[in-house]
């Protein structure tokens, strides 16, 4: 991991790092509720990790508080996926799965993410957990951070 690039193995110290951004920005709690749906209980909860986010609302707030939400293969070439593409992204994992020849149920013992959850991200019926995505990416061979954006880039929406 580099400067400014916070892994989300570690989900407590990615939410602690967001938190913090949003204090910094003046956001308040209720513009968090109204812009993703999530409430601040789920905020702390996430911190504390005694819940997990889905990915898509991670990536949402995580966004507009000036992060990037990325995959990355961890051997080279070291190819970056933006995860506000999460179909792309679960495309990638599968073309992958299916490169090393490995089965459903081989990549559930190996991942400990069920089938069913996996059928459900790659219909887009759900969005998957933050630790879930995290294991079925270091299940093949990837990564999952955040990144601080530049001040100033065209992504870069103020909350």
């Amino acid at each position: 991991m580099q400067l400014d690039e916070y892994d989300l193995h570690d989900q407590r110290a990615a939410m602690a790092v967001l938190d913090a951004e949003r204090k910094a920005r003046g956001v308040p709690t209720s513009e968090i509720k109204k812009r993703h749906g999530v409430s601040m209980n789920s905020v702390y909860a996430w911190r504390a990790h005694t819940r997990t986010p889905h990915l898509q609302r991670f990536v949402s707030l995580a966004t507009t508080l000036g992060f990037d939400v990325i995959m990355r293969r961890i051997a080279e070439p070291r190819d970056e996926y933006d995860l506000r593409d999460q179909r792309a992204a679960i495309a990638i994992l599968d073309a992958e799965r299916k490169a090393r020849d490995m089965a459903l149920g081989d990549m559930e013992d190996k991942s400990g993410v069920s089938v069913n959850s996996v059928y459900a991200w790659r219909s887009c019926v759900r969005s998957p957990l933050l630790c879930n995505a995290v294991a079925i990416a270091e299940t093949f061979g990837f990564e999952i951070f955040m990144r601080r954006r530049p001040e100033g880039s065209k992504s870069d929406a103020a909350a």
